[in-house]
């Protein structure tokens, strides 16, 4: 791959001088600018390999408990020379309410596949030998040019087609119930009454608030991507081109991410900081690379301090890797403890809020 390498136009040198060397035409004064090279252009076409559907997910029942008086045994009356006669009997409670189950049918698919074109049919003159026979002096007389034609290119895709929607099916349960045995009269007492309170018991029974459903939620497509060649790219200039950036990038800037203790994992606080100070940078400019250098704090011995060091930057690159940028467009170092920005060296007492200055992970254009 070819690496760009830049220029800070200080002050504007003549035409002739700018022609000769290949420079920018027209800068701008204290502009910078990086020699680039002008990539092939491609095309990215998306090809559908499994569409979108609707899909079902159980919403689970609701209940609630709820405490209920159960009479056990009625009131009634004694008599105090005959007292009455009772007799034990069995009754049966709902204690929870049926519902209706559901069971999900799952999507039923078909392997097939599609056919892309990924280079056009097309026609054009072709030159042949010239014939044999042919004794005219005259240049070109004897020529043979033919117009042929070329086929396609097509290419077979796997794709999956949908046979059967997902769907479910709902299947009535019965309720529960309990049973409890009580005592009623069967002869009543007789002579002088003595009223008898009526007995209940209390059940906790779940009752109903919301019957089993379902929610429907749309499963995404699954989606592949061709890359195909349009054209090889712009051959003068010798493959290259100048394009300006901004000069504060060419010098190490703080990427304000912070690390665990001894840990070189990236939270989701420093994920969206790297998005937004270097993949969008990074997304927007395929032609320009980057160096991220990490650095650690004098705790710690200066070995582990430089692994610490380097497998800090290096999760800045993996991450950026991850999303799709190339590795070949980024470098990395970890420098430990031995470029520190003030005098809080080995052995010397500095406040946490020193110690933090060290501890830091820079980057920058590189300038070729």
């Amino acid at each position: 791959m070819r690496t760009p390498f830049f220029i800070i136009l200080l002050a504007l040198p003549s035409l002739t001088t700018l022609k000769a060397q290949k420079y920018p035409e027209n800068p701008e004064p204290g502009a910078c600018y990086i020699r680039c090279p002008i990539e092939e252009i491609k095309e990215v076409a998306k090809v559908t390999t499994t569409p979108s559907y609707m899909d079902y997910k159980i919403v689970p029942a609701e209940y609630k408990t709820v405490e209920e008086k159960v009479l056990v045994k009625e009131a009634s009356k004694k008599f105090e020379y005959v007292p009455a006669v009772y007799t034990e009997v069995t009754e049966t409670i709902l204690v929870e309410e049926p519902i209706n189950k559901i069971s999900l049918l799952p999507v039923e698919t078909l392997d097939t596949f599609e056919t892309f074109e990924i280079s056009p049919a097309y026609s054009r003159f072709e030159t042949r030998p010239a014939l044999d026979d042919c004794d005219s002096p005259v240049p070109g007389d004897c020529d043979v040019i033919c117009y042929v034609y070329h086929e396609a290119v097509t290419k077979s895709i796997p794709v999956k087609k949908i046979l059967k929607e997902p769907g479910y099916d709902k299947e009535a349960q019965e309720g529960k119930y309990k049973t409890i045995k009580k005592r009623v009269i069967q002869t009543p007492a007789t002579y002088r009454e003595i009223e008898i309170p009526a007995e209940y018991i209390t059940i906790n029974k779940r009752v109903l608030v919301k019957d089993e459903t379902v929610d429907s939620f749309e499963v995404k497509p699954v989606l592949r991507e061709e890359v195909y060649l349009v054209n090889e790219g712009n051959t003068s200039n010798e493959g290259y081109e100048w394009r300006k950036i901004e000069c504060t990038l060419l010098d190490f800037n703080i990427l304000p991410i912070y690390y665990a203790l001894n840990s070189a994992a990236l939270d989701s606080r420093a994920k969206t900081v790297i998005d937004e100070k270097l993949y969008d940078l990074l997304a927007k400019r395929p032609e320009i690379r980057i160096e991220i250098n990490s650095h650690t704090d004098s705790r710690s011995s200066d070995s582990y301090n430089l692994e610490l060091s380097t497998r800090r930057a290096k999760a800045v690159v993996d991450y950026l890797a991850s999303r799709g940028i190339k590795r070949s467009r980024m470098v990395y170092h970890g420098y430990g403890e031995t470029q520190l920005v003030n005098h809080c060296s080995n052995g010397v007492q500095c406040s946490e809020e020193e110690h933090a200055k060290n501890r830091r992970t820079e980057f920058r254009v590189l300038p070729h």
